[in-house]
């Protein structure tokens, strides 16, 4: 693994956007012994699916899709039953890792798409302020001795902030003064994605949005991708979209930031 010298540099002038997924946890997990549910795993859990193919139909690609199941678990269920299965499952009472503390001590402005608080324990830890910001709240100017966390599918404390559902998307979406802020931010600054995999629907939904907010496809921005391979058609489909990918789990790409900073 080779963590891009665009990255690096971007860190070090304090230039640069991290977005953070939920391999972070699932790495935490892993550490202490604990399972965490691969999105495939958890999208039949809650019900999910795969289409059925019609006569003639020729198969393709289909992406597991968490949010459909979470719709199919609140219909038959409710929503604070959905709610609660969903925190049984992906936050796991577990303490952040290394990859946690070096994304609080070296980004002023971290974007998540987790629903733990592992970010927040990290800079409780690193006695480092954290401003916790809901999606579209207004962004203030980077403090380096602060950390601003955008929470862009709400967290486990506050069930109400929680997105899980297409419907919750449709519900709130960007307004256009967040969507105008965004496009700010991801002119002037590097994209860096960690903790997520290119096949999933969690990264497919996030990259959507920012494309959104854009206006059109993004500026070549980076993953740290927590897969162990990529194939071509995988590959193709994110290259052609300005996307710059490498395979790497949190663990290893903050590690291997933190070794290039020093």
């Amino acid at each position: 693994m080779s963590l891009p010298v665009e990255v690096i540099e971007a860190v070090r002038q304090g230039k640069c956007l991290l977005f953070v997924g939920s391999r972070f946890a699932m790495e935490a997990a892993d550490d202490a012994g604990l399972e965490y549910p691969e999105a495939k795993d958890l999208a039949k859990e809650l019900g999910w699916k795969k289409p059925k193919l019609a006569i003639g139909q020729k198969a393709k690609a289909v992406v597991a899709s968490v949010e459909e199941g979470c719709a199919i678990q609140e219909q038959a269920a409710g929503r604070a039953a959905l709610v609660s299965a969903l925190r049984q499952r992906v936050d796991p009472e577990v303490k952040p890792i290394a990859a946690h503390k070096s994304a609080i001590a070296h980004f002023p402005l971290i974007f998540t798409t987790c629903a733990d608080e592992l970010l927040e324990a990290a800079a409780r830890e690193l006695g480092k302020p954290v401003d916790v910001l809901d999606r579209g709240q207004a962004i203030p100017d980077s403090d380096p001795g602060r950390c601003t966390l955008v929470r862009l599918r709400g967290s486990f404390s506050r069930p109400d902030s929680l997105m899980l559902t297409p419907a919750d998307y449709l519900a709130r979406a960007l307004g256009p003064d967040a969507r105008k802020q965004l496009r700010t931010l991801i002119r002037n600054n590097v994209v860096f994605f960690v903790g997520y995999r290119a096949d999933e629907e969690e990264f497919e939904r996030l990259f959507a949005e920012l494309s959104d907010a854009y206006g059109g496809e993004l500026p070549r921005c980076h993953l740290a991708c927590g897969q162990g391979t990529i194939d071509d058609f995988l590959w193709q489909k994110w290259v052609w979209r300005g996307l710059l990918l490498f395979l790497s789990d949190p663990g290893e790409a903050m590690k291997e930031l933190e070794a290039r900073l020093a």
